[in-house]
């Protein structure tokens, strides 16, 4: 299992020194800017062992499996067991060196064995590195979009077996890792991908959209490019804002970075400022748009 990524806390501590300036402009209570800042800590903090759990198991899976080998019914007992771990995981998969899915289990994913893998960037660098690899959410086998932690397997005497994989569905793992600390709160969580991908969002309409392809976005191109600010920067601080509703509204946002084995994920609070009459402008943006532009701002 990989160590906790203590650049991306060193990080997490930098956005908070910034974010407490940035919302401290805005003339909101010093009890609101260290709510948020401590949110933002908490959650990076907790998405990471949350990633880090699921690992650690996965690795503890690889070794069982370099011993009983990938295809039998012990092999199937741990794959299984692993599968049980954590409700995020979808099914779990031992495939073998020539990237061959042999095994997955719950049952109800039998139907996805003998599949070619070697399509998938992860699957090509696990196979050639034998290092573990986590993907970016991807239309895996099983037909539906998830993201998947992969693991080299050895055996007793260290030969290169396969790879065993967790599949799993990263708006669970985060949800049930922030839920208790945003629950309650005046607080959004936001994590997307560096693609602009909405992994996780505290309105689950988001979960999924693409910032960079979603027509929503279309005639925002400032909105777009902060947006592309938020994920070429590991952390930050904006505020922007936006017309919902017939008012106008102020919105600020912090963000840093968690993430394993190289992958990155884009991890936001956001709050809304004292809100402002309408100008009296046509123009207007969706009721929806302001949750998943939470990542944006001018």
């Amino acid at each position: 299992m990989s160590s906790l990524p203590y650049p991306w806390v060193i990080a997490a501590v930098a956005v908070l020194v910034a974010a407490g300036a940035t919302f401290a402009l805005l003339n909101q209570p010093a009890t609101d800017d260290r709510a948020a800042s401590a949110l933002l800590i908490r959650a990076q903090s907790d998405i990471t062992v949350a990633l880090e759990t699921l690992d650690g198991r996965l690795s503890h899976a690889a070794s069982r499996l370099g011993a009983t080998g990938l295809n039998d019914t012990a092999a199937r007992a741990v794959l299984s067991n692993l599968a049980a771990t954590d409700p995020a995981i979808v099914d779990c998969t031992a495939s073998n060196p020539e990237g061959t899915l042999v095994a997955a289990e719950p049952a109800a994913y039998h139907g996805a064995e003998g599949t070619d893998l070697r399509d998938q960037p992860n699957v090509l660098y696990v196979l050639s590195s034998k290092r573990p690899v986590m993907s970016e959410v991807i239309t895996v086998a099983e037909g539906f979009p998830a993201a998947v932690i992969s693991t080299p397997v050895f055996t007793n005497e260290g030969r290169f077996a396969g790879f065993t994989s967790a599949v799993f569905r990263p708006e669970v793992l985060i949800g049930n890792a922030v839920g208790p600390a945003v629950n309650g709160t005046p607080f959004q969580v936001m994590v997307v991908q560096t693609d602009g991908r909405v992994l996780y969002d505290t309105d689950p309409v988001q979960v999924g959209r693409m910032t960079f392809e979603d027509p929503l976005y279309a005639d925002y191109p400032d909105l777009l490019d902060v947006a592309r600010r938020v994920a070429a920067e590991r952390y930050g601080t904006a505020a922007y804002a936006f017309t919902a509703g017939g008012r106008s509204v102020q919105k600020e946002i912090a963000w840093t970075t968690t993430g394993l084995h190289g992958a990155e994920w884009r991890v936001a609070v956001i709050r809304e400022a004292s809100p402002h009459p309408a100008s009296g402008s046509s123009s207007h943006i969706p009721s929806r748009f302001p949750s998943v532009s939470s990542m944006t701002a001018k």
